[in-house]
C-alpha cells in the first residue's frame, strides 16, 4: 500500500505544477500504452509526448515505462507508475472539476460522471466515442475516483461503482454482472509448467492479491475462488499484494504471478495475448457477488441529458 504524501508547502506544490503538461502526457501514455495514441489525444506529436515523459522521468529520478524495441506492446508501466496512476488520474480530474466550479455555471449539456480508474479506462472510455456520435450536443466530464466521494457536494450527476449496490446517500440501479477468473502472462504459464487444466491445488503457484476492498468478504478473492471451484488454497500464501486492480493486472502482465481478472476490464489484454486464462476461461470462472451499478445522489431529479446517458449505458449491457 502506498503511503500518502504529507501536505506540502506552496513552493513545493508550485514546482510540481510546473510539470503539469508532462504529467498529462504520462497519464495519456499510460492509458494507451502508446506515445502516438497519447499524442493524437493531446494534439501533439508522438515525439513531443515521449520528450515530456522523459523530462518527467528525469525530474522524478525513476523510470515510468519499460520500452521494448519492437512488438505489439512496446510500452509497459513500471510497478511504481502502475501504482501511482489512479492517484494521478484522480488529481487531474479534480483539477478539471475545480476549474468548472470557478466558471460558476452548470451547463445542462455537460454530464459529470464518476467512476473508478479501472472502470473508466477499461470499459467506459472505449464506449464514449459511440455516445458522442449519437449525441454531439452532450459532453461528458469524467472524474475518476478510487474511493467513493460525495456526489452532491462535488456536482456529480451519475456514476458507475463496483459493489453490492448499497452506498449511503446514493440511489443505485444494476448495470451489469461480472465474471472473475484467473489470468497470467503467457511467460508465467511456461515458467510455472501449468498444464491448462483446472488444478486440484494452487500449492506452488505465485498468486497476486487485489486489496482494493480489503474489509469486504464479498469482494472477489482467492479464498472464494478456491471454495467455488473446489481447489485447495495454498497453506502459505506468497505473492504481491496491491491495493488497486490496475496495479494487479499490470503485475500479471509482467509475469509476476496469477491474478483474479474481472472479465469486463481485461478484454483488451486477453485479445492482445498479454494475458491468458491458464486454467481455461469458462471452466475456471465464477460470478462475482460484486456487480456494476449506476448511482446518483439520493433524491436527485435526473436531467434529460443524464437520463439519455443512463439509458444509453444500460443499453450497452443488454
Amino acid at each position: 500500500m502506498i503511503e500518502r504524501a504529507k501536505v506540502e508547502k506552496p513552493q513545493a506544490q508550485k514546482k510540481r505544477l510546473a510539470h503539469l503538461n508532462a504529467i498529462r502526457a504520462f497519464e495519456a501514455s499510460a492509458r494507451h500504452l502508446s506515445f502516438a495514441s497519447a499524442g493524437q489525444e493531446l494534439n501533439v506529436s508522438a515525439a513531443a509526448v515521449g520528450q515530456q515523459v522523459r523530462q518527467l522521468e528525469e525530474w522524478l529520478g525513476v523510470k515510468l515505462f519499460e520500452r521494448a524495441p519492437s512488438g505489439a506492446s512496446r510500452l509497459s508501466l513500471t510497478d511504481n507508475a502502475a501504482l501511482a496512476l489512479p492517484d494521478i488520474q484522480t488529481g487531474l480530474n479534480h483539477l478539471g472539476m475545480g476549474l468548472d466550479i470557478m466558471r460558476g455555471v452548470k451547463d445542462e449539456n455537460v454530464i459529470v460522471v464518476s467512476a473508478s480508474p479501472s472502470i473508466s479506462s477499461k470499459w467506459l472510455l472505449p464506449l464514449l466515442d459511440a455516445f458522442h456520435a449519437l449525441h454531439v450536443d452532450l459532453d461528458i466530464h469524467l472524474e475518476t475516483d478510487v474511493t467513493l466521494v460525495d456526489y452532491a457536494e462535488k456536482g456529480i450527476d451519475i456514476g458507475i461503482r463496483y459493489g453490492l449496490g448499497n452506498w449511503p446517500g446514493l440511489t443505485s440501479q444494476h448495470l451489469m454482472f461480472e465474471d472473475v477468473f484467473p489470468v497470467c502472462a503467457p511467460s508465467y504459464v511456461e515458467s510455472a509448467g501449468l498444464s491448462g487444466e483446472l488444478p486440484n491445488s494452487l500449492e506452488g503457484c505465485t498468486l497476486l492479491y487485489d486489496f482494493s476492498v480489503p474489509n469486504n468478504p464479498a469482494y472477489p478473492s482467492w479464498k472464494e475462488w478456491c471454495e467455488k471451484l473446489r481447489v485447495t488454497e495454498p497453506q502459505h500464501a506468497h505473492g504481491l499484494k496491491i491495493n488497486n486492480f490496475s496495479g494487479v493486472m499490470e503485475s500479471a502482465v509482467r509475469g509476476n504471478g496469477i491474478a483474479l481478472g474481472r472479465g469486463r476490464l481485461i478484454s483488451e489484454e486477453l485479445d492482445s495475448g498479454q494475458l491468458v486464462a491458464p486454467f481455461g476461461k469458462v471452466q475456471s470462472r465464477f460470478r462475482s457477488q460484486f456487480c456494476y451499478y449506476l448511482v446518483w445522489p439520493e433524491g436527485a431529479v435526473l436531467s434529460d441529458s443524464v437520463l439519455v446517458f443512463r439509458d444509453w449505458l444500460l443499453a450497452q449491457t443488454q
